[in-house]
């Protein structure tokens, strides 16, 4: 059971919102997976824009609820200057169980 998780959502963990830019997945067989969902301690949630309409983007609506992750890491500094994301804000990375997939997130740390 894959999630349906992409870059342009917003993962929340607790009462902080994270923009989700880069998503990658791999799949990990049975062995490998057991030891990362034991590390996936993080209880989420993603939010996801609906579809424009008439010009204009509504709010943010809960999209995924009880996203087990990982707890949020800065990227390394080769990380971010290799995927030339071009941000202000603060780098950070997690893994997401998917199920049979894993997520491997880059998020924005808006400081509000």
């Amino acid at each position: 059971m894959a999630l349906d998780i992409r870059e342009g959502d917003v993962l929340v963990v607790g009462d902080r919102e994270h923009p989700i830019r880069s998503c990658g997945e791999w799949a990990w067989n049975r062995s490998q997976a057991s030891g990362m969902r034991r590390m996936c301690s993080v209880t989420a949630v993603t939010m996801r824009s609906p579809q424009v309409v008439d010009g204009k983007r509504g709010a943010l609506a809960t999209h995924l609820r009880n996203v087990r992750c990982m707890p949020l890491d800065p990227v390394e500094p080769d990380l971010a200057q290799r995927m030339a994301l071009n941000t202000p804000h603060e780098l950070l990375q997690t893994t997401v169980d998917g199920g049979d997939v894993f997520y491997s997130l880059v998020l924005e740390d808006l400081k509000r």
